[in-house]
């Protein structure tokens, strides 16, 4: 099965980014330089960012595609 188009779109864009609607968060990881979070689409698709903590000026990393739909 393929991802949903809102989900193709997301793969590799900067963490910064919200999540689409779709997107449902499924753990998050505190840390003192951000968060860690992974979430999970209604299409299947699994993803996970870490957005930093800006007041340290660290930098969020990208959207990055776990596994595909199933």
């Amino acid at each position: 099965m393929v991802s949903c188009p809102a989900c193709e779109a997301l793969k590799g864009k900067s963490a910064d980014i919200d999540p689409h609607d779709d997107l449902r968060g499924r753990d998050h990881n505190l840390m003192d330089s951000g968060v860690r979070e992974s979430y999970r689409c209604r299409c299947g698709a699994e993803f996970e960012r870490f957005v930093a903590n800006k007041a340290f000026g660290d930098q969020s990393g990208c959207w990055k595609f776990l596994n595909s739909a199933r």
